[in-house]
Parts: structure tokens; C-alpha cells; sequence
């Protein structure tokens, strides 16, 4: 990872950091007031680091990333927008088949950088929260924002896209899956054609410990040969919760083995979590 990308990471988390622990101003009546709760807000819910590594059949094509994940809510009356937002700043030192996520064609050189940046909307009322289920239909995107074509797609792509999440007792379970098309980018980049599904399954065990898995996602590409067209992790971990007062912070390690992977593909991950999921208090009322 090269000193200007670190730069950037660091300016990004700090500014993350200083608008999480501060309470904004405007979420709040000027005399300590409640805040309205069907108020029109934006509210940032979380914000994670995940830092992994790849392990890949050649150790000297190991690769390390830090991936950047934001998940924020805006809400209008009854209506809520759930959005999670997803890049990478990645030390690769090779091109990585299928890695990262939406880059079909990942070429041949070593890279350091950001990647593309992969989002998604999901909309639902917000008074079908309540009970074990919910379901959210939406949309998602895949943006070229790579600064390397080793580490992106060169291409816009769309889909659709949704959010399903349980609940029950101890368990907290679901899956985010989207399917994305490449609809303009680079001529001479093979175009995306990518499902990938997010399952995430979390086992309170005590008041701070929880078994997880919540891999880097099941990823099939569906213009590929057939034997370099999936990604399937299989594995595991433990995260602890911490209070920190204005929010919960929570970390993580995982491991994965990809029991089925392209044929120079990644082999193994090993996945630490540092997460911090803000309070109610941290919101923006607009209205």
C-alpha cells in the first residue's frame, strides 16, 4: 500500500471519526428537545474497516486490502433508504481473478490503490421493520473508480439488488444479493456480468462476544469459463463488542477457505474487523 493511498485512508477515517463522536447540532431542539422521530433525516449507522489478507496458491502472490464500508439511512416520513457503500485500498501483487469484486478481467501487473466502488439502495416502509422478517428491494452500482485497471472493471455498472435480514433470540441472520451488468466504460474491458450474494449470520453467545460469518461474499461471473466463473467461502470467527459511549465498537477475525474459487484464485482469507456502529443520537434532521 503506497504512501498516498494510506494518506487518503487516514484523512478518510479521521473525518469519520470527528463527525461519529461529535453530536451534531441539528439533531436536537436547541433546548435538549427529543427529536422528532418521523422527522426527514440522513443518519450514518456504521462505518467498518475490514483488513485482510489473501492467501493464493503461490505465497508470493499474496495479496493485502483494506476494505471501507459505510452503511447509512435516510429517512422521509415513512419512507427509508438503506445504503451501503464498499471500495478497497489493495496492495495487490498480481492481478486477482474475480478480486476485487466486479472486475472480470483483472490483468496481469502488480498495483497499489483504491478500487472500484460498489453500492447499493434499498427502500422499504419504515413500519415493516417490525417482527423476525424484513425485506428491502433496491438498486446497485458498480462505479470505475479504480486507480489501476489491476485493481477495477472500467466499467458503470447496474442491477438490481436486495436487503433480507432475520431475527430471532440469539440469532440475527439474512443476505444482501445483487446482479450488476456493465451499461458503459472502457471499449477494450471485458464487460461485468457479476451476481454476488452477501450472507451474514451473527450467534450472541454473551453480552459481548458473537460467533460470525460474514464472508467477503459468494461471487459468480457469469461470463467466465466454467471453471473460473465462482467464488464459494466456507468458514468463520468471533468478534467482541466494546462501548464507547456516542457508539459500539466491535472487532472481529475471521478465516475463510474458498471451497470452490477460480483456478489462480484466492485459496484462503484471513479477515480482522474493526467496526464502529453509531448511536441513534448521530443523526442529521433535514426537516
Amino acid at each position: 500500500m503506497n504512501s498516498r493511498s494510506l494518506v487518503v485512508l487516514i484523512a478518510i477515517a479521521v473525518v469519520l471519526l470527528i463527525v461519529g463522536a461529535e453530536k451534531p447540532l441539528l439533531a436536537q431542539e436547541e433546548h435538549g428537545e427529543a427529536v422528532d422521530t418521523d422527522a426527514r433525516g440522513l443518519r450514518l449507522n456504521r462505518y467498518a474497516n475490514w483488513i485482510f489478507r489473501s492467501f493464493l496458491q503461490d505465497e508470493s502472490d499474496d495479496a493485502t486490502t483494506l476494505g471501507m464500508e459505510f452503511e447509512s439511512k435516510l429517512s422521509l416520513k415513512s419512507l427509508e433508504i438503506k445504503n451501503i457503500s464498499y471500495f478497497e485500498v489493495a496492495e495487490y501483487s498480481r492481478g486477482i481473478p474475480g478480486q476485487p469484486a466486479g472486475n472480470p478481467d483483472a490483468g496481469t501487473a502488480a498495483a497499489d490503490g483504491i478500487t472500484d466502488l460498489l453500492t447499493a439502495f434499498w427502500f422499504s416502509k419504515k413500519s415493516e421493520h417490525h417482527g423476525k422478517h424484513h425485506f428491502a428491494p433496491g438498486v446497485a452500482a458498480q462505479f470505475p473508480t479504480a486507480s489501476d485497471d489491476t485493481l477495477g472493471s472500467g466499467k458503470w455498472s447496474l442491477g438490481p439488488s436486495f436487503d433480507y435480514e432475520y431475527e430471532s433470540g440469539r440469532w440475527f441472520a439474512g443476505a444482501i444479493a445483487l446482479q450488476v451488468w456493465s451499461v458503459a466504460g472502457d471499449e477494450d474491458r471485458k464487460s461485468v456480468n457479476m451476481l454476488m450474494i452477501k450472507p451474514f449470520a451473527f450467534y450472541s453467545v454473551s453480552e459481548h462476544w458473537d460467533l460470525t460469518y460474514v464472508p467477503y461474499g459468494i461471487q459468480v461471473y457469469w461470463n467466465k469459463p466454467s471453471g473460473d466463473k465462482l467464488y464459494l467461502p466456507v468458514g468463520g470467527g468471533v468478534q467482541r463488542h466494546f462501548e464507547l459511549g456516542w457508539a459500539q465498537m466491535n472487532l472481529g477475525l475471521q478465516f475463510f477457505h474458498n471451497l470452490v474459487r477460480p483456478a489462480e484464485g484466492t485459496v484462503n482469507d484471513l479477515r480482522f474487523l474493526v467496526e464502529f456502529r453509531f448511536h441513534d443520537a448521530h443523526e442529521w434532521v433535514t426537516e
